[in-house]
């Protein structure tokens, strides 16, 4: 791919990205070699414009202070808002961001909305601290007392199977990888309820990168999402297959 004189000062020496240990996005692998969704993705692009990525682990608030600071250039499955606009340029979306409501099997019953599923009177799980976007948010407010957050969402399993809670909320992709672990993917599925997509975006640090550079990271990443390969990587991850 041939990089206009501004672009290419965006790949003079290798991205630093940071990362958190959050499969299917991004992972180690039984060999202990970091891989995921968002890092093939990533990896994808870097190498269509010929450049190269070396990741930082560190905890997500961490790696949003890097981006802002400078000490990193890219955050992986960001979502926008108008605060992390301040200190960095956000890529096209890449990745669906789907949040799903996740029933025992066999009690998918008709219900078309979340908000819908909550007027049944149903129990619903929550992950403290995870934000399921604005809507979503004000209709958990508005249903608190059917609302119980945990801190973390695999404690939801439990809880849905001994009859605790009716439903909880989790990621598309994460939540599949979990319950594929887990061996629960026969006992905890999809309910059609929606609730809320937001398509996720690679954070590029204004510190280090200009409105040129991201404009071309976009065509590289248009470039990769109409190849088969990332169409694999959606079946991969997700079998039902799935676009931002």
């Amino acid at each position: 791919m041939l990089l206009s004189g501004a672009a290419q000062a965006g790949c003079e020496r290798p991205w630093r990205v940071g990362y958190d240990d959050w499969p299917p996005y991004h992972y180690r692998n039984q060999e202990q070699v970091l891989t995921g969704f968002a890092v093939q993705v990533l990896e994808a692009v870097a190498k269509r414009m010929d450049c190269y990525v070396v990741f930082r682990e560190r905890p997500w608030k961490r790696t949003l202070q890097g981006v802002a600071s400078g000490d990193l250039d890219i955050a992986m499955e960001a979502t926008q808002s108008e605060a992390r606009s301040r200190y960095a340029y956000f890529s096209d979306p890449y990745s669906p961001g789907l949040i799903l409501l996740w029933v025992r099997e066999g009690e998918q019953d008709g219900a078309t909305s979340l908000r819908e599923w909550l007027e049944q009177g149903k129990r619903l799980g929550t992950t403290r601290e995870f934000d399921y976007g604005d809507p979503v948010m004000q209709l958990l407010a508005e249903h608190a007392k059917q609302v119980t957050p945990l801190v973390e969402e695999e404690r939801n399993y439990g809880k849905l199977q001994l009859q605790r809670i009716d439903g909880f909320l989790g990621d598309a992709f994460a939540t599949r990888w979990k319950l594929e672990q887990e061996n629960l993917l026969a006992d905890i599925v999809p309910h059609q309820a929606r609730v809320i997509a937001m398509p996720t975006r690679f954070m590029l640090s204004k510190r280090r990168f200009d409105p040129a550079f991201v404009a071309q990271f976009n065509q590289a990443l248009a470039a990769f999402q109409a190849d088969r390969e990332y169409d694999a990587l959606l079946r991969r991850y997700a079998p039902v297959g799935v676009r931002p």
